[in-house]
C-alpha cells in the first residue's frame, strides 16, 4: 500500500500531537525552537530571492521595451520578466505567513477559540 504525503503528513502530525501529549512542555520547547530556526531560515533564503527575482525581472522588462517590437525575443523576455516578478510576489507571501502557517499546521499556541496561548511559537 503506497502513501502519498497528504496521508504521510498527516500521520506526521498526529505522531507529533501524541509525542507532545506524553513529553509536556519540553517536546514543546525543543519543537518551538526548530520551528523558529527552519521560519528564520524560510524568511532569510526565500525572502533573498524574491528579492532578486525583483531586481532581475524589473531589469529584464525595462530591457524589453527599449528592444524593437518586431523581435521574437522581446515578447520572450517580456513573458520571462513577468514570470519572475510574480515568483518574486509569491516568495514575498511565502515569508510573510510563514509563522502563521506553521503555528496553524502544528496547533501549538492555540487554545480553544483561536486565542494565542502561553506556548505559542513567537519568532
Amino acid at each position: 500500500m503506497a502513501l502519498n504525503k497528504l496521508q504521510i503528513l498527516l500521520w506526521g502530525i498526529t505522531a507529533l500531537s501524541i509525542t507532545s501529549v506524553v513529553f509536556g512542555d519540553s517536546l514543546l520547547s525543543s519543537l518551538s525552537v526548530t520551528l523558529c530556526g527552519f521560519v528564520t531560515g524560510i524568511r532569510t533564503v526565500i525572502g533573498a530571492l524574491a528579492l532578486a527575482l525583483f531586481l532581475i525581472g524589473g531589469v529584464l522588462y525595462a530591457i524589453a521595451h527599449f528592444l524593437p517590437t518586431s523581435l521574437d525575443y522581446r515578447k520572450n523576455l517580456i513573458g520571462w520578466s513577468t514570470a519572475m516578478i510574480v515568483g518574486g510576489i509569491i516568495g514575498l507571501i511565502v515569508v510573510i505567513l510563514a509563522q502563521p502557517l506553521i503555528s496553524t499546521f502544528t496547533g501549538i499556541g492555540t487554545s480553544v477559540g483561536g486565542v494565542i496561548g502561553a506556548n505559542a511559537i513567537t519568532c
